[in-house]
Parts: C-alpha cells; sequence; structure tokens
C-alpha cells in the first residue's frame, strides 16, 4: 500500500471555491485502478493550508492516477485557487 500526501497552499479567500473542487476530484478518484482511500485535513493553525492523503495501492496506480486526463482536468480548476503548485509526497509503510 502506498499513501500519497499532497499539499496545497491557498490564495486568501479561496477556502469555499476550493473545497467544492476539492470534493470533485476526490469523487473522480474514487473509480480509479488502486484507489483504496482519500482523507481531507486542514492546517489547525494556517487555515490557508490544507492537505490530501490518498491511499493506492502501489506507485504504478498513483502514478496512472496522476497523469489520468480526470485528476489533470481536475487539478487545472484547483491550480488557479493555489498561492503556488501542489506538493507531493509518497510515502511508503517503514
Amino acid at each position: 500500500m502506498l499513501a500519497v500526501l499532497i499539499k496545497r497552499i491557498l490564495a486568501p479567500g479561496m477556502e469555499s471555491t476550493y473545497e467544492e473542487f476539492s470534493r470533485k476530484i476526490i469523487q473522480a478518484a474514487v473509480p480509479a485502478q488502486g484507489f483504496i482511500s482519500s482523507k481531507a485535513f486542514k492546517d489547525i493553525n494556517e487555515p490557508s493550508i490544507r492537505y490530501t492523503l490518498i491511499q493506492m495501492e502501489s506507485l504504478a496506480d498513483w502514478q496512472a492516477w496522476k497523469h489520468s486526463s480526470e485528476r489533470i482536468d481536475a487539478l487545472g480548476q484547483i491550480q488557479p485557487l493555489l498561492q503556488e503548485p501542489e506538493h507531493i509526497s509518497i510515502l511508503t509503510t517503514a
């Protein structure tokens, strides 16, 4: 199993708009090959920082989803809401 941690820093005032698009991108991920689960988090001290933790079966499944047209289209809607590009960390059990 693989965990993917995505950090996004939102532009000021974009929190509610981001929430809507974030739900759409997660809904699009559910049928993806190897998708296990997803959870969204908000930084308790800095509400403009959002994290999404996605669990996938394998690195190949993540890479297929990352480069899929569904994710690229959804990310195209989210990117204008961000202050900087998303940061992706790939995690596995120690």
